[in-house]
């Protein structure tokens, strides 16, 4: 988990017998390098790094653990995009507020992989999943390590006791996602979530919840409009801290109202 106190992204690293996998790598100057500096403690290579998804709190900390690109980094063709299409436009909006612990330049996936490709590094199987834009953005993917089912890295499509941002995608598509992949990810022992600590499947029920909850409190907020006021947002906010007092992130509370009620207000009701 990082130190970095407001977003807390998590990184991992898994063991094979005599090499190592990196599944995303963080945010700022400070994490990543403790990432690489744990690596480098367990006296085993990397043989390659697995992108979940391309926001920078995932890939920016690629720059120091293969900074010219010299280890496979795998990633959909979706997630490099979107990681191209929104690189500047996240400068922008982050840097001056992470200041020197921000990464002034990314380094992109290497290696292209598609829905159901397998990928073998040290000794172990992952095989990675496309889940659309049915997440937190536009391009999503879930890596699950097959051999004998002992984990799956979901990025950011489940949250752990963190408000979820939902600034970048679609709530509609998540939760059909949170139905659709829901039932397989139960045969995995232990699932790794891009905030908060390692959890089961039952939080795909919870994930839920959560998404339903943040609608229904919109709603409730704008008195059933789903257009936001500077009041209406400021209770919007409320009622979401208040239903999930212990959670992290509430930053994105506010960021993700707008994009929240824009796509509920652009849900209609057809008189048949």
């Amino acid at each position: 988990m990082s130190t970095e106190p407001m977003v807390r992204p998590n990184a991992f690293i898994v063991e094979g017998d005599n090499a190592l996998v990196i599944v995303d790598t963080t945010l700022t100057m400070t994490d990543s390098k403790a990432l690489k500096q744990m690596a480098v403690g367990l006296q085993k290579p990397i043989a390659g790094i697995l992108l979940t998804h391309g926001h920078p709190d995932h890939v920016a900390g690629t720059c120091n653990i293969a900074p010219n690109g010299e280890l496979p980094i795998y990633a959909l063709q979706s997630v490099r995009d979107l990681m191209a299409a929104s690189e500047a436009h996240k400068h922008e909006q982050w840097s001056a507020l992470f200041k020197d612990e921000w990464i002034p330049k990314w380094v992109y996936p290497n290696t292209i992989v598609g829905d159901g490709d397998i990928v073998r590094l040290a000794g172990l199987e992952f095989r990675v999943v496309d889940l659309g834009a049915g997440g937190d953005c536009d391009a999503n993917s879930m890596w699950l390590l097959e051999n004998g089912n002992v984990a799956a890295f979901v990025g950011d499509f489940i949250y752990k006791d963190h408000h979820t941002y939902m600034m970048d995608g679609s709530v509609l598509r998540w939760l059909g996602n949170l139905e659709r992949f829901g039932p397989g990810l139960a045969k995995y022992r232990t699932i790794y979530v891009g905030h908060g600590a390692p959890t089961d499947a039952t939080q795909v029920k919870s994930q839920t919840e959560y998404l339903i909850s943040a609608c229904q409190a919109l709603l409730e907020a704008t008195n059933g409009t789903a257009q936001l006021t500077e009041e209406s947002r400021k209770r919007y906010e409320q009622l979401m801290v208040a239903r999930y007092p212990r959670y992290g992130f509430q930053l994105t509370v506010g960021f993700s109202a707008d994009a929240l009620a824009k796509e509920l207000a652009g849900v209609k009701n057809y008189d048949w």
